[in-house]
């Protein structure tokens, strides 16, 4: 199921995101203790022939629009059923959507372009059919009726939809429905209708017919051939001028209750060079789009520093979104209820003056009736304007008039107009800046018990399963390479509360299916980390392991405490006199269930003397304790940590006599910088050494066991000194270094040569 694997530098980068500092005493430690990023495992998966853009499920079949391609998978093992070819399509002037072009391939104007798959989605209402719109064709849409016996069936039963004489009439197209420049499209089943709720990115390339609009709401009409607007304010457009530098990039759309919302990237203003999100509000019953509204959202990481001052990091472009209930603790937490809808974002930090995202990354959580009650607090404020990059500044909506709006949304005159807020409604960051070296491109959310779980995405196709909590920031129980590619926004969970729960995640060609309850418990390669995971993935520590119970053929399955395992200690040796601080740094270090530090168990002896623990400078990775006297010299010492549950011992420890045997040269100028060496025994020996001659330092060059290298001091006059050194308590001594007076140069002989070298004589005194 898994096999290891190289640790790439980039991943190395997120693992120390999410260990906890220690001055880096003990890092190679904590780099051994945490979790096993590289595993790799054998999942369900399907690769197509080109890149997947949506995903929709439907009675245990699986619908996969990519460019030129739908495909149809079983829901069980991801093996493909059926496939429907949708491009290269030939796109001519001449042409309408519906109508075979191919007689005009040899003809002047005629391209063959891709057919880039821009919306897929399931109707239920007429018949159980396919929706999917594309590229081509002006991005009109096709209709694929799904058979009852045979919902893999994409083929039998197609139709356009598309109705050129009405297009005519109007000088409109209802029927042109989608963008190529990106696009999210909202299916809404109301009074016996269907509405479809479309974001349109467009740019001065659709200028020429005006078909395509930034925001819309149309009806599928009762024939299901095409669609139609209800008014001539059924649709909202950015202002021809504005269109290519004022570009609005749809990220998610969903319905909550009686209302419509989009959420976009877009310039602060007309004239702004900076980008933010936006959210979009208005009611689903409202198809004059008269209760429009919009307003920022923020993420912002707050940062405690000295002198109580904050600092404050905005994460300004979301990235992905997703819509969905909250467990009970993070219920609590923000202050929700179980149906309340959450909407989760993960958003980034933008290259200055651009929308293209950095590597730094936040994730918020928005309860929904928060941002209703946040729209309908600054209704009626100052901080309302008329949106001018849809009416212009001098529109009759935007001039001299005071901006007042039924807040409720719904009920609204003809004469009431579309509104923006200047006020941000701001969230703080879940994660508390665990996130702030990578670039998440993915979320969804799903329940196990009181936990909220989050599945998260990055650039560099990671995936990664954390608990959401605001009590704690919480490390991924899941986090492993998925792809090369990035993982798409597009996601689907079905099942959460079973066992069988899952998840198909996309990234570039491929869809991958992965179990909502974690990947198994052998990743996890400390027992800390491993009672450290929810309980729901079911995890304990056997003999050296992490295993589920029925894994555990040897030892005792535990998932309350772990033993303490030493990995390394330094120094690994001190002077007889004492007061040497002892670092050991291991994992399990004063750990409980309860995933709280507590050391009040935790003991490390020497032999059978105490080490006192510094329980300030003590983690769960490194423990610091001052090392007491000792009598005599001792040899390959026991280090012995005890907890509650045993002991651990770790031989690597002796008592030692630092002694000066001697020290060269034993004269120098008075001006200092004579490179002197001590030689002797454990002179490596404790924490901190410093050599002083005449009550000044001599700096260290070099320390072993047996020699200290330091260069000597100046000194006033010429005189002779002892020498001393001192090592943590224990204090050595050695006599007679002599100052001299310093050397005097009167001529140098020869005063020239040849290029090639020669011996150069100084006459000095």
């Amino acid at each position: 199921m898994k096999a290891p694997a190289v640790l790439a530098p980039g991943i190395l980068v997120l693992l120390f995101t999410f260990v906890q500092k220690s001055n880096g005493e003990c890092k190679e430690a904590l780099v051994k203790s945490r979790m096993n990023v590289n595993m790799q495992y054998q999942l369900p998966n399907f690769t197509a022939e080109t890149s997947i853009q949506n995903v929709v499920l439907h009675k245990h079949h699986i619908y996969l629009g990519a460019i030129n391609y739908i495909y149809v998978l079983n829901d069980k093992d991801l093996q493909k059923v059926a496939e429907y070819k949708t491009g290269p399509v030939l796109e001519h002037p001449d042409c309408f959507p519906c109508q075979d072009c191919s007689h005009k391939a040899n003809l002047s104007g005629g391209v063959w372009k891709d057919n880039i798959n821009m919306a897929l989605l399931v109707d239920t209402y007429y018949d159980d059919q396919l929706i999917s719109c594309g590229s081509v064709h002006r991005g009109t849409c096709q209709r694929h009726v799904l058979p009852p016996n045979n919902t893999a069936d994409i083929e039998s039963e197609v139709h356009c939809m598309y109705s050129p004489q009405a297009d005519e009439e109007t000088n409109q197209c209802p029927d042109c429905v989608v963008s190529a420049l990106g696009t999210k499209v909202l299916l809404s089943e109301k009074d016996r209708f269907i509405n479809f709720f479309v974001g349109n990115t467009i740019n001065s390339s659709y200028l020429p017919d005006y078909i395509l609009h930034s925001i819309s709401v149309r009806r599928l009409k009762e024939t299901q051939d095409g669609f139609k607007f209800l008014t001539d304010q059924s649709y909202i457009d950015v202002l021809p001028e504005l269109r290519d530098s004022y570009p609005i990039k749809y990220v998610h759309a969903f319905e909550s209750n009686h209302f419509i919302y989009f959420l976009t990237v877009q310039r602060e203003t007309l004239d702004a060079q900076t980008f933010h999100t936006r959210i979009i509000r208005f009611c689903s019953a409202d198809s004059g789009l008269h209760s429009y509204m919009e307003m920022p959202l923020e993420c912002i990481l707050t940062e405690k520093r000295r002198k109580r001052s904050t600092k404050q990091e905005v994460f300004n472009i979301l990235q992905a979104a997703y819509v969905s209930k909250p467990g009970a603790q993070l219920a609590r937490q923000i202050g929700a209820s179980l149906n309340d809808d959450i909407l989760y974002g993960v958003f980034a930090q933008s290259k200055p003056d651009s929308s293209e995202p950095m590597n730094r990354s936040a994730v918020c959580a928005f309860p929904v009736k928060y941002v209703n009650e946040f729209f309908n607090k600054i209704v009626n404020k100052n901080n309302v304007r008329c949106l001018q990059h849809f009416y212009g500044p001098n529109h009759e909506h935007c001039f001299n008039r005071t901006l007042l709006r039924n807040s409720s949304g719904c009920e609204v005159r003809n004469d009431e107009y579309r509104t923006e807020f200047t006020t941000a409604l701001p969230r703080v960051d879940l994660f508390t800046g665990q996130f702030n070296q990578v670039l998440l491109t993915s979320i969804s959310t799903f329940i196990k018990g009181d936990l909220t779980i989050a599945n998260l995405g990055t650039s560099e196709g990671r995936f990664m399963q954390v608990v959401v909590s605001r009590s704690g920031s919480l490390t991924p129980h899941v986090n492993f390479h998925l792809d090369s590619h990035p993982v798409s926004p597009e996601v689907i969970v079905e099942h959460p509360l079973n066992q069988n729960g899952y998840t198909l995640v996309v990234t570039g060609k491929k869809i991958t299916k992965i179990p909502l309850n974690g990947l198994g418990c052998e990743h996890f390669q400390s027992c800390s980390q491993c009672l450290s995971a929810p309980s729901f993935v079911q995890c304990g520590w056997c003999h050296d392991k992490c295993v589920r119970l029925e894994e555990c053929s040897s030892g005792t399955w535990t998932q309350e405490t772990c033993l303490p395992t030493i990995y390394k200690v330094f120094p690994t040796s001190a002077p007889l006199e004492g007061g040497t601080t002892l670092t050991v740094c291991g994992w399990d270090f004063g750990f409980k269930r309860n995933n709280k530090f507590d050391l009040k168990k935790t003991r490390v002896l020497l032999g059978n003397e105490s080490c006192t623990l510094t329980l300030t400078e003590s983690t769960t990775n490194m423990l610091k304790c001052t090392v007491g006297p000792a009598m005599n010299e001792h040899f390959n010492m026991s280090i012995v940590i005890s907890n509650s549950r045993g002991s651990v011992e770790y031989s690597a420890f002796s008592y030692v006599d630092p002694i000066i045997t001697s020290i060269s040269p034993n004269y120098g100028p008075k001006t200092g910088g004579t490179l002197l060496t001590l030689t002797g025994k454990h002179l490596n020996s404790g924490n901190s050494r410093h050599i002083s001659i005449g009550g000044k330092t001599c700096t260290l060059k070099s320390v072993s066991h047996s020699i200290l290298e330091c260069y000597t001091p100046a000194q006033s006059a010429p005189t002779e000194f002892s020498v001393k050194l001192k090592i943590d308590l224990a204090n050595r001594e050695v006599n007679s270094f002599i100052y001299r007076e310093d050397p005097i140069v009167y001529e140098i002989h020869p005063t020239k040569s040849f290029i090639r070298h020669v011996n150069i004589a100084l006459i000095q005194r």
